[in-house]
């Protein structure tokens, strides 16, 4: 048995309810518990290309297999932390995942074998803001995609698996607050130690959202902003809708033939509402305190976080990074009611200079290692 025949078996023993989509060579694992896509096999490379561990948060121990492409519901300060005063003491030692969100409650909506899984859910959101609630339903869909794009140059060299995903947050009505913002969020955790290389329109300004860049994580040029995920350092960086392409790769050389690739393409919507912003944004104490009603937008579209090794007590051994987007958010009283996102996942894995040049084309930057 393979590690992903072994993963497969493990998550079905904790009733996780997992299912195989196949792509040429390749094989995803979707599993219904927190609606994740959990891994990502490719030959070649024998190990999950996305990142999954089995240590929980809470207590470093064993748990339920967790990690993935996920689903969260954006603005972050609105809803993960207890309150503003905590999330800018502590960001990191009071963070807490609503489990309404993840892992939710996901049920099977559509399945046909080997092609497509859909999976719904309703959430109950609390504004821990202004300390109302609302609902929203969510769908989430997978397709399988023609492994690579066949235009790419040298794709016939290397392993491929593509899928397509997409979003829906719909509204669902009762005592909302005028203003509240929910947001598809979607989060890809994968394993060190690689680059995010994110192609920008001009030269972009970033966010930071936790620790201060330093001088290694995060560097900027005129083409692109390029994130160093190594798992040694807390840091989470956004970019606006208007500064990126709609397109995100996160390079990671294997060993010293071979590389993989992960091409994440997304529709970036200027002017739309985008509601995730920095903790110390002053116009989130101003809601809070009632002095503004919201809602608060400006957030960003792209964002990437690389860990510091203690999210599941193991150290460097257990630690991840993560691409992260957002679609635009709905916003209670403005309407449109509902709102779906998508978004086409290359993953790519075999000889470097392959690797590089797919991404090269790809992405429309040089495809490396950061500095």
């Amino acid at each position: 048995m393979t590690w992903f025949d072994d993963l497969h078996a493990q998550v079905t023993s904790q009733g996780q309810r997992p299912h195989v989509l196949h792509n040429g060579a390749g094989r995803l694992l979707v599993c219904e518990h927190g609606a994740r896509v959990l891994a990502c096999e490719l030959p070649g490379v024998d190990h999950n290309l996305f990142f999954h561990t089995d240590r929980t948060a809470d207590d470093g121990g064993p748990g339920m297999v967790t990690g993935g492409d996920r689903f969260w519901i954006a603005p972050e300060v609105v809803y993960f932390w207890p309150t503003l005063d905590e999330a800018m003491r502590d960001p990191k030692g009071t963070a807490e995942t609503p489990p309404a969100i993840d892992p939710a409650n996901w049920g099977r909506l559509e399945y046909t074998r080997d092609v497509t899984h859909s999976l719904e859910t309703n959430i109950k959101l609390r504004d821990r803001l202004r300390h109302r609630s609302f609902e929203v339903a969510a769908t989430r869909a997978w397709d399988v995609e023609a492994p690579g794009p066949p235009e790419i140059s040298g794709v016939g060299r290397l392993a491929c698996v593509s899928f397509s995903l997409r979003n829906t947050l719909t509204l669902c009505f009762g005592k909302e607050t005028p203003g509240m913002v929910a947001g598809a969020w979607d989060i890809l955790q994968v394993p060190p130690t690689g680059t995010l290389i994110c192609p920008t329109a001009a030269r972009a300004e970033v966010r930071s959202y936790y620790e201060p860049f330093g001088d290694r994580h995060v560097a900027v040029s005129d083409a692109d902003v390029r994130f160093l995920i190594d798992g040694r350092r807390r840091v989470k960086m956004g970019l606006r809708a208007e500064h990126t392409t709609g397109r995100m790769g996160y390079y990671r050389p294997v060993d010293e033939q071979t590389s993989t690739l992960i091409v994440r393409i997304f529709a970036p919507l200027p002017g739309e509402p985008y509601g995730d912003v920095p903790r110390d944004d002053p116009r989130n104490r101003q809601l809070e305190r009632g002095e503004i009603e919201g809602p608060i937008l400006g957030g960003d579209c792209l964002q990437a976080y690389n860990d510091d090794g203690d999210a599941f007590g193991g150290g460097p051994d257990v630690t991840f990074g993560e691409m992260e987007y957002h679609d635009p958010g709905l916003v209670v009283g403005r309407g449109p009611t509902s709102r779906r996102g998508s978004c086409v996942t290359h993953v790519m894995a075999g000889p470097d200079d392959a690797v590089r040049a797919a991404g090269r084309e790809l992405l429309g930057v040089e495809v490396g290692m950061i500095g």
